[in-house]
């Protein structure tokens, strides 16, 4: 089955065509090179009639890419659904709540939990901030990210008197 969550696209400032979610692209991307939908694939499996149109592991992918976007419910998929440029064909809402109720029983949350231990312990073994047993520092750190709008009617600037996003960031120290 296909696992993938994202679909090959060039990201670059004056280009044609304007795309919402291209940050979780970029997520969608990381977890690709990780594996992390076939794994959960594998993990979760497919015990229905036939074969499904929406791979389990790929549908569990596009849940936590859709909650990374600041999703609260399964409807909100459909965040993903607008966007096929960038993550091609996306389960329902229906789907994804199914996934829920009917795949995911017990057993299969603790092989998932388990697929993914081995998914984060790959990930640490991969930079060179670590050596695999020694300690990681993570550093969390925020920071100002001014933006220009036309738009700012009735808006109160941030502290620091200008308008902006606040975004977090967190650094592996090595």
């Amino acid at each position: 089955m296909n696992a993938t969550n994202t679909r090959s696209v060039v990201v670059e400032a004056g280009g044609t065509q304007v795309v919402g979610h291209v940050g979780l692209h970029a997520l969608g991307s990381f977890a690709d090179r990780l594996s992390v939908g076939e794994v959960l694939s594998e993990a979760v499996g497919w015990h229905g009639r036939g074969r499904p149109v929406h791979d389990r592991g790929r549908v569990l992918t596009q849940a936590m890419l859709m909650l990374s976007g600041g999703g609260e419910s399964c409807a909100d998929i459909e965040t993903l659904v607008s966007q096929d440029r960038l993550f091609g064909a996306v389960c329902s809402d229906s789907t994804l709540y199914r996934t829920f109720t009917g795949t995911l029983d017990p057993d299969a949350v603790e092989r998932a939990r388990q697929a993914m231990v081995q998914v984060r312990a790959e990930v640490w073994r991969r930079p060179s901030a670590t050596d695999g047993d020694g300690p990681v520092i993570l550093d969390v750190d925020a920071t100002i990210v001014e933006i220009h709008s036309e738009n700012k009617d009735g808006t109160a600037p941030h502290f620091k008197g200008g308008f902006g996003f606040h975004p977090l960031f967190c650094f592996a120290d090595g």
